[in-house]
């Protein structure tokens, strides 16, 4: 084989290299540093959120059903003033209150997981509202069952 195609040969694969390391880098795996995502979408939420709605989620998590729900959340004025389960109808209690946030309670999650340096963390927000209407974070590589994700099972709706 020539030099030129030695040479050929060796740009060809330099270039496959680089194009796959710029893939892998614009992908949603390995550590974020989406916190400009972040704050773009809560200020979409603030722009355009109501005051009172309802949604509900479901968290994703290796824990009983009881703390994975999906859980319907009322917020009225701010405050979360109702917690239901989805399935039975039945409140939600005890320490399973402080399981299923509101939105601004799921910006706190992708906030604190950002600034903690979690491994992984994938997110989609929905474009109109910037609400985080699918998450997954891996707090750590190398620790299994610590992964916490949220799943919007029912659109915000604006309560009067």
């Amino acid at each position: 084989m020539s030099r030129a195609r030695r040479r050929a040969k060796v740009w060809r694969g330099m270039a496959f290299v680089a194009v796959a390391l710029l893939a892998a880098a614009c992908s949603n795996t390995g550590p974020i540093t989406g916190i400009d995502d972040l704050a773009d979408a809560v200020s979409l939420w603030n722009d355009l959120g109501p005051n009172s709605y309802t949604f509900a989620i479901e968290r994703q998590c290796f824990c009983a059903s009881e703390a994975r729900g999906p859980v319907r959340i009322t917020v009225i004025n701010g405050q979360i003033v109702a917690q239901i389960y989805v399935d039975s109808g039945a409140s939600v209690t005890g320490d399973a209150l402080g399981w299923f946030p509101d939105v601004d309670g799921l910006f706190d999650v992708l906030r604190d997981a950002m600034n903690e340096g979690a491994h992984e963390i994938r997110v989609t927000y929905n474009p109109a509202n910037g609400v985080p209407i699918d998450f997954w974070i891996d707090y750590s590589e190398n620790t299994a069952d610590e992964e916490l994700g949220f799943i919007v099972t029912e659109s915000v709706q604006p309560t009067s």
